[in-house]
């Protein structure tokens, strides 16, 4: 399983363009495929809403994520998102793995 912490902010938080923003991250939570994603892209947790910023974070198991760059491509040029950061995780059993190799 690849997970990213996946964060996503809206570019303009108007009514409207917050209506449109949950909208389409609520139908990605159900089924990824349904806004173009990959079959293989998968949400692990969230969605959830950050209490200080107009942004979504979720968990998202993505083999490639090369793909994923024309969804949020177009999201960017339409104006509804502002930018994406993709985080790469790993289990917490894997960094003490690593700290005992130290």
């Amino acid at each position: 399983m690849a997970l990213y912490l996946d964060e996503v902010w809206l570019k303009d938080p108007s009514p409207e363009r917050m209506k449109e923003f949950v909208r389409l991250i609520g139908a990605a939570a159900k089924s990824p495929a349904s806004i173009g994603a990959p079959a293989e892209v998968r949400f692990v947790g969230g969605p959830w809403a950050s209490n200080e910023e107009p942004k979504v974070i979720f968990l998202v198991d993505i083999p490639n994520h090369t793909p994923t760059f024309q969804i949020f491509g177009k999201m960017v040029s339409s104006g509804l998102v502002e930018k994406r950061r993709l985080t790469p995780i790993v289990e917490w059993s894997e960094v003490e793995k690593m700290a005992n190799q130290l």
